[in-house]
């Protein structure tokens, strides 16, 4: 069974006009029923909206029940400070995990627990929740970030190339880990195949590049749960952002039906 989890928050979003990722999820669903027959998904949705710990509770508790029925778990954001939550219940149902992040930044600006979209990576350092961390697609970051990132886990710019990232993926995380938990920032694909975000970032992946490496990534067998962030129909063109959402969705539900 699946689980999709719909997580409609975005008041980590401290900029009041680049918000929207809250309807998101709900974006997402919508054009993936345009696609596939979804009568057989297991769709909830998160009931807090405003405080921020009982909603990263909330989220694990949801999750955590999931994972016990041995249902793979999909959650729908959401800024990406809602894949916290999402982690804690991953890092305690499977050990020996790995985190694998496709995002245009890297995440580890402060130290705010629970944290918000700007320091996710730095609050799954501090906690040791994965045994090993690869962010791929990154081209807009502080030295500050660049610092931490370059002695807490492995990263690659958008400038290197799909396959030696494809490469990258396989030895610092796929071979040393058993289990897999894959966030995808949808600003990791260039803005102008994903401008509906709050922070879109030209110069990142087409989707015929990162497509076929995340369903690669998913066949391997090794990723038991995800999320798909940043998605905010407010700021989308002709609701592409939405659309390219779905498709990846979809290569999630096609793989673990």
């Amino acid at each position: 069974m699946i689980s999709v989890l719909k997580i409609p928050f975005d008041a980590c979003i401290v900029e009041k006009a680049r918000r929207g990722a809250a309807k998101g999820p709900d974006a997402i669903v919508s054009e993936l029923k345009i696609l596939t027959d979804t009568k057989d998904i297991d769709f909830s949705e998160i009931k807090e909206k405003d405080d921020f710990e009982k909603l990263h509770k909330e989220i694990e508790t949801v999750a955590s029940k999931a994972y016990k029925k041995k249902n793979f778990v999909i959650g729908l954001g959401g800024d990406h400070s809602i894949s916290y939550g999402l982690m804690k219940a991953f890092s305690k149902r499977f050990p020996n995990s790995g985190f694998l992040c496709f995002d245009a930044h890297l995440d580890c600006e402060d130290d705010f627990l629970p944290p918000t979209h700007e320091d996710l990576l730095k609050a799954a350092v501090k906690e040791k929740l994965f045994k090993k961390i690869f962010v791929a697609g990154v081209r807009n970051y502080t030295k500050k970030q660049e610092e931490y990132a370059i002695d807490n886990f492995s990263w690659d710019s958008s400038k290197v190339s799909i396959d030696t990232t494809r490469q990258h993926i396989k030895d610092e995380l796929l071979d040393q880990v058993d289990n897999v938990y894959l966030s995808v920032d949808i600003d990791a694909f260039d803005s102008k195949y994903a401008p509906g975000t709050g922070y879109p970032e030209k110069d990142g992946y087409k989707p015929n590049e990162l497509l076929p490496l995340i369903k690669e990534l998913i066949k391997s067998g090794k990723v038991k749960g995800a999320d798909i962030v940043e998605v905010s129909p407010p700021k989308d063109v002709n609701n592409m952002t939405a659309k390219l959402a779905a498709r990846l969705l979809l290569e999630f539900l096609n793989t673990n039906a």
